[in-house]
C-alpha cells in the first residue's frame, strides 16, 4: 500500500467505527430493557412468544410446545430531535396487556451505560378478582436499566424497577405456612431490582440471562388459592441469542410466563413465577429497520 493511500484507509476505518457506534439496537434483552437506543427515526419490531406448559412434561407434548402460548408484538422508534429518546408500544396476549411509554438514554460511557424508562400498562380484560389476585388492572412502571461492561463481551446489568400497582395490591396476602395470618391489605406498589448477564462468545452468538428476585413484601406470603405450602418464587430466564443482519433471535428457558415489567418484576403476577423445575421455552425475534 502506498503512503498516499494510508490517509484514505484511516478515514474509512474511522467512518466505519462511527457508523457502528451509532447503529440502532432494539432495547430489549429477554424481558428486561437494555440501555440501548434506536437512533434518528429508526424503528424496530419485536415479536415475543412464551410457552406455558413446562418442558418436564417430556416428549409426549414436544417438551411443552404443544401447550398454550402467549404471544406479543412491540414497536420501538427513535425520536431524532432528542438524541437517545425512544418511544415504544407493546401488546401481549397475557390479559391482553397493552403498554406504551418512553425511554431516554442518559449515559453512554465506555464502561457504563444507563437509561430511564417509564411506561403505562393496561390489562384490557374485564377487572375481576381471582384467587391469585385481580386481573384487568392498570398502572405504571418506572425503570433505570444500567449496564456495566466488565469486558467488551461480558455485560452485567441492573434494572431498578418500581411498579405502582400489582395483582395483589389492595388485597390481603395469604400468609406462608408457619407465618401469622395477614389482616391488612397489601398497599402501595412494588420495588424490585432485576439482574442480567450477557456473555458474547462471538460477534453474533451470546449467552443471555436474567434474574427477577421475589419482592420483600412477598417473602412471607403464599399465592392465594394454593394450599400445598408453596410460596412466591424467584424468577429467571436464560438462553442464547444469535444476531445476524438487523435481526436478533433469542431462545430461552424461563419460569416466568410474562414479558412486561408488571408481569416479571412484580413477583405476584398469576401467582408469581413457577418453581425452578417447571420452566418453559420462550423466544424473542427483534428486527431493526
Amino acid at each position: 500500500m502506498t503512503r498516499k493511500h494510508a490517509p484514505l484507509l484511516a478515514c474509512a476505518l474511522l467512518a466505519g467505527g462511527a457508523l457502528h457506534a451509532e447503529s440502532s439496537e432494539y432495547p430489549l434483552v429477554i424481558n428486561l430493557p437494555s440501555a440501548e437506543r434506536m437512533q434518528y427515526w429508526d424503528f424496530g419490531v419485536a415479536f415475543t412468544h412464551r410457552f406455558i406448559q413446562p418442558v418436564k412434561d417430556h416428549g409426549k407434548d414436544v417438551y411443552g410446545l404443544d401447550g398454550y402460548t402467549y404471544a406479543g408484538l412491540g414497536l420501538t422508534f427513535g425520536i431524532k430531535p432528542v438524541p437517545g429518546l425512544n418511544a415504544f408500544i407493546y401488546r401481549t396476549a397475557d390479559n391482553k396487556t397493552f403498554t406504551v411509554g418512553l425511554q431516554q438514554q442518559v449515559l453512554n460511557g465506555e464502561r457504563v451505560r444507563m437509561a430511564v424508562r417509564g411506561e403505562r400498562f393496561d390489562e384490557v380484560v374485564k377487572q375481576t378478582l381471582t384467587p391469585l389476585g385481580k386481573v384487568g388492572i392498570s398502572g405504571a412502571a418506572f425503570q433505570v436499566p444500567t449496564e456495566i461492561f466488565i469486558t467488551d463481551d461480558i455485560i452485567f446489568s441492573l434494572v431498578p424497577t418500581y411498579i405502582t400497582r400489582t395483582t395483589t395490591t389492595d388485597t390481603v396476602l395469604i400468609a406462608a405456612p408457619g407465618e401469622p395470618p395477614k389482616t391488612t391489605p397489601n398497599r402501595g406498589g412494588v420495588f424490585n431490582v432485576g439482574l442480567g448477564l450477557r456473555i458474547g462468545f462471538t460477534e453474533k452468538f451470546s449467552f443471555v440471562s436474567e434474574y427477577y428476585p421475589r419482592p420483600s413484601k412477598l417473602a412471607k406470603a403464599a399465592p392465594g388459592g394454593i394450599t400445598d405450602g408453596t410460596t412466591y418464587q424467584n424468577g429467571f430466564a436464560a438462553g442464547f441469542s444469535y444476531k445476524t443482519f438487523k435481526h436478533r433471535f433469542t431462545v430461552v428457558g424461563t419460569n416466568a410466563s410474562g414479558t412486561t415489567a408488571n408481569q416479571v418484576m412484580s413477583g405476584d403476577y398469576g401467582g408469581g413465577p413457577r418453581s425452578s423445575s417447571n420452566w418453559s421455552i420462550g423466544f424473542n425475534v427483534a428486527r431493526v429497520f
